[in-house]
């Protein structure tokens, strides 16, 4: 038993791996300019100016809502997949000889390539939606600096009169 759950595991990391291959390389165009700004700002966040932090925290919105629309996009995606595996099973299913056992064996192996697909683009899908998330998130820390040198600003003023 030690040694199915073995073989198993061995090729749910295989397949794992290819499937995050394939997630990473189309995510990897899609995040870059996200990952772009974060990194410019996260040099060295104190010496922006707030014209500098404004723009940016424009910038991470706007990306932020295009990350959204590639998100249902991709969730859109799954669905499909899902529709199509369940046709094709269906297809499959009725084609097949035998018992109804032998039949739903042979559907959901001929099927299985949809369910991989469906994986890929929910996967695609949270991790974009997590990213939307944390762009949101980086907005309102810059928000919250913009507001603590706004405040800075005028203490100092009012401690110069």
């Amino acid at each position: 038993m030690a040694k199915d759950i073995t073989k198993a595991l061995d090729n749910v990391e295989m397949a794992y791996s290819q499937v995050a291959e394939i997630a990473s390389s189309i995510l990897e165009e899609i995040l870059k300019p996200v990952d772009n700004i974060i990194n410019v700002m996260g040099t060295d966040i104190n010496s922006l100016s707030l014209d500098q932090l404004k723009d940016y925290m424009w910038k991470l919105q706007h990306k932020a809502y295009t990350l959204s629309e590639i998100k249902e996009k991709s969730l859109l995606k799954a669905e499909l997949a899902e529709a199509l595996q369940k046709e094709k099973f269906a297809s499959r299913f009725n084609e097949a000889d035998g018992a109804a056992a032998v039949k739903n064996n042979i559907a959901l192996l001929e099927s299985s390539e949809e369910v991989v697909v469906q994986a890929l683009y929910e996967n695609i899908s949270n991790q974009l939606k997590t990213k939307v998330d944390q762009i949101h998130r980086m907005v309102n820390v810059i928000q919250s600096i913009i507001m603590t040198r706004m405040q800075e600003a005028k203490l100092s003023m009012s401690n110069l009169e």
